[in-house]
């Protein structure tokens, strides 16, 4: 069969995610955003992008990344787990989905087979170890969203790669200190060849509890994928990165990554720093006591309507079970909710692989009146 036969006898649907917000009504509330839209952007960051047009904000960096922001995100990274961090051990890329993209290329170049994933998870963290031809396996979680560590340590092999997400996307978990420790302990005695991969993208936008603290404190064999898209409200500018304590897989990172986008936007870079730096900590800390109360609001309409949900205390998702009021599809309901005029667009739990749920952002200005609706819509 030829190319052209086999284009036209091939799908190609878009995620669940795409296909709500494609079929929003003008006038539909959405609470599907992925992203701080409605806030607004912290003065530094526009400042670091108009002075990188004076200077060389317009011309290539390394492979790897600015050298500035890759020594103040070493910097920070010390702060964090006291290792002794350079600029040689960060790789900058173009958001999040660029880092895994990475880091799955380089490891199963290097021999790496398979992959263990939690049970409720972002699509990416499926997609792109399948592309490259891994064995994809789910690890169980517990009623409240956290890992069953006995499930988890039954799963795992010496050479696995395991990924976690805390905060979490889309249940919005934040593992405990105590939660982090067991996981290294069965870490530790399990997976003595592979990596442990850490999405941390949200790890600012905690607003409730411990703050989260990275992984890389508890583990050695951690590789870090973070960035500024999330807690910056700048996801657009897709600025992100991978930390590892090995220089040598760093360089394999960045060589495997430089033929795919050469090296990331520059300007873009220059505006990730005063995030890194912390000079826009005030505003990130505003972020989060909206995200709180818009939280508050929500999780008080879904008591008042007996909707059950874990209560969430970071990144800016809630995530509650509604299939039992239903009488269709969750995945048809978000669809039809999103093109009435009146509606309100959420997001299906089987873009998680969680299709009894829905997934609700609470990065909206208009979070009472879109709860409302979304609870109209469900009565009906």
């Amino acid at each position: 069969m030829s190319i052209d036969e086999r284009l036209a006898h091939t799908d190609f649907p878009l995620p669940a995610i795409r296909q709500v917000n494609n079929a929003k009504h003008p006038n539909a509330i959405s609470l599907g955003l992925g992203e701080l839209k409605d806030f607004p952007v912290d003065g530094q960051i526009i400042e670091a992008i108009k002075n990188s047009l004076l200077t060389d904000g317009v011309n290539y960096t390394a492979n790897a990344g600015l050298p500035a922001l890759r020594t103040a995100i070493a910097q920070n990274q010390q702060l964090v787990d006291g290792y002794n961090y350079s600029a040689e051990n960060v790789v900058i890329t173009i958001g999040v989905q660029n880092a895994l993209y990475a880091v799955i290329k380089t490891l199963t170049k290097l021999g790496a087979k398979r992959i263990l994933i939690p049970e409720v998870f972002f699509g990416i963290y499926r997609k792109i170890p399948q592309d490259f031809g891994l064995q994809v396996a789910t690890y169980k979680l517990t009623d409240n969203f956290g890992i069953d560590l006995i499930a988890l340590s039954n799963l795992l092999l010496p050479d696995d790669m395991v990924i976690i997400n805390s905060p979490a996307n889309p249940t919005g978990r934040v593992f405990s200190v105590q939660e982090q420790q067991d996981l290294a302990a069965v870490l530790q005695r399990k997976l003595t060849h592979g990596y442990l991969i850490s999405d941390e993208i949200y790890s600012q936008l905690v607003y409730e509890g411990e703050p989260a603290i990275s992984f890389s404190a508890f583990f050695d064999r951690t590789l870090v994928l973070d960035g500024i898209s999330k807690s910056a409200a700048a996801a657009g500018l897709r600025v992100g990165w991978i930390i590892t304590r090995n220089k040598k897989l760093a360089q394999a990172f960045t060589s495997n990554n430089a033929t795919v986008i050469s090296c990331p936007p520059t300007i873009n870079q220059y505006a990730a720093i005063p995030v890194v730096q912390g000079l826009t900590k005030e505003t990130i800390e505003k972020y989060n006591a909206v995200l709180r109360q818009n939280r508050d609001v929500a999780i008080n309409l879904l008591d008042k309507n007996h909707i059950p949900y874990i209560k969430p205390t970071g990144s800016f998702y809630l995530f509650p079970k509604i299939s039992h009021l239903l009488s269709q599809p969750v995945k048809q309901f978000c669809l039809e909710t999103a093109s009435q005029p009146d509606g309100v667009v959420v997001i299906p739990g089987e873009a998680f692989s969680a299709p009894n749920y829905i997934r609700i952002s609470l990065a909206s200005m208009q979070i009472e009146e879109g709860m409302e609706r979304l609870v109209r819509c469900l009565k009906k």
